[in-house]
Formats: C-alpha cells, sequence, structure tokens
C-alpha cells in the first residue's frame, strides 16, 4: 500500500481535538451571536418556537459542563424559572448537583430547590453567554433569588461552560446567578 504523505494517527487526532473544541466553538460563536444581536430580535427569538429547543439544548449541556472537583460533597437543587413564553407561563428547569454529579429535573418532578433562580428568557439567554453580568442583573431586579443566596455565589465555580461572547472560549462566564 502507498503511503501518500498521509499519517492516519495525526488526522485522527487532529479529528479529536476538533471534536473536542467544538462545544467552545459553538458556545463562543451563541455568545457572539446573543451580544450583537438587537434586543428585539432576541426577544423575538424567545417568543418563537424555538425558545424551547434553545432552553431544552443550554440545560441538556449544562450538566456535561460540570467540574466535580468543585462539586465535590455538594448537595444542591437549583430550579430555574425562565419568564417571558407567548402564553406568560414559565420554563422550570431543575440542576440536582449531588456529591460532584449533575442532572437535570423538568417542572412537576423536581423535588423542593435550595435555591430558584428567576429571570427573563432573554436574560437567561445573556446570562448564559457571558453577556449579562449577574450581579449588576441582581441588583437591577432583572435576576431575582429565593433560597440560599451563598448557592448562587457558588454556581460561577462549579460549571466549566466555554464561551462567553468574549472570543476567548474560557468559560469564565457560565451559567451564574
Amino acid at each position: 500500500m502507498t503511503d501518500f504523505g498521509f499519517d492516519a494517527q495525526r488526522a485522527l487526532d487532529a479529528v479529536r481535538r476538533f471534536a473536542n473544541d467544538a462545544p467552545a466553538q459553538i458556545a463562543d460563536g451563541l455568545g457572539r451571536l446573543v451580544r450583537d444581536a438587537p434586543p428585539e430580535r432576541l426577544e423575538q427569538l424567545m417568543l418563537s418556537p424555538a425558545r424551547k429547543p434553545i432552553l431544552d439544548a443550554i440545560f441538556w449541556r449544562i450538566p456535561k459542563q460540570l467540574d466535580s472537583g468543585q462539586a465535590a460533597g455538594l448537595t444542591a437543587s437549583i430550579r430555574w424559572c425562565i419568564t417571558g413564553r407567548p402564553d406568560e407561563g414559565i420554563d422550570i428547569y431543575q440542576l440536582e448537583i449531588l456529591d460532584g454529579s449533575c442532572s437535570v429535573v423538568r417542572e412537576a418532578e423536581a423535588p423542593d430547590p435550595r435555591l430558584t433562580i428567576t429571570l427573563d428568557g432573554v436574560d437567561f439567554l445573556r446570562l448564559v453567554t457571558g453577556n449579562l453580568d449577574p450581579m449588576k442583573a441582581y441588583f437591577r431586579g432583572q435576576i431575582k433569588l429565593v433560597g440560599d443566596v451563598m448557592v448562587a455565589a457558588k454556581i460561577a465555580s462549579l460549571f466549566r461552560i466555554p464561551g462567553g461572547g468574549t472570543g476567548n472560549g474560557n468559560g469564565a462566564n457560565g451559567p451564574q446567578p
């Protein structure tokens, strides 16, 4: 068999690197899109049928980004109440963190949370893409916290969320209240 200068192992390694970097690249791209979108476009998006798949995709990804070392020994339920639906309902997602692992529970299945975070869908998109400062948003009333606010203070250190709209992909601005 003739070798045409093709190194299969190098190619495989390149594909693996690309696959490993893809979530960060997608998150970084989403962060830039959210940052650059006019507010009325984000509002339209979160009032459209795309809202549920967007929220589902975000919450599907969050447990995969848990830093199990930071979450070791922690037990916490964090309920996210995302307002601004066209029917005036609320989308509810709950993160269940148990000693280094995380899962998402939807709606009525969820046990009572240790912390409830309530915010509008557009603000949620901005928050998880690093385009909304959680402290400023809290003091402006864009984010409401009920329960153990110490859990809210710890959220940023628990997750390695890539992207953040800053173009650096370092995850410094993940889902933080």
